[in-house]
């Protein structure tokens, strides 16, 4: 995904410092590796799971770029929000996508 489709997806419709957009850039990295390491083997031939792999891994981006910070204060936390976690269990099952 690209850094213009990223930030349509995440409605950053605001003008972003170069650094910033590195900064997103890698935190969308960061979230491809964080679901290779959840078990899930993209196949790039299957149109569908590619298109929920690119999803969960902007989802992930924005959840991550929009808690920066290493704590907070406080009763909220920041846990991954639950579909994040059904897309990931989608990508492993449905699809086949999990490695035995």
């Amino acid at each position: 995904m690209e850094i213009a489709e990223l930030k349509r997806y995440l409605r950053m419709d605001y003008p972003m410092e170069p650094e910033e957009e590195q900064d997103l850039m890698k935190f969308y990295s960061r979230a491809k590796i964080y679901i290779k390491n959840q078990g899930v083997y993209l196949d790039e031939d299957n149109s569908d799971m590619v298109e929920q792999y690119n999803q969960s891994c902007a989802m992930l981006t924005q959840h991550w770029f929009d808690n920066r910070e290493s704590f907070r204060i406080g009763n909220q936390s920041y846990e991954i929000p639950y579909s994040l976690d059904s897309i990931v269990r989608q990508l492993k099952y449905c699809y086949g996508g999990a490695k035995e």
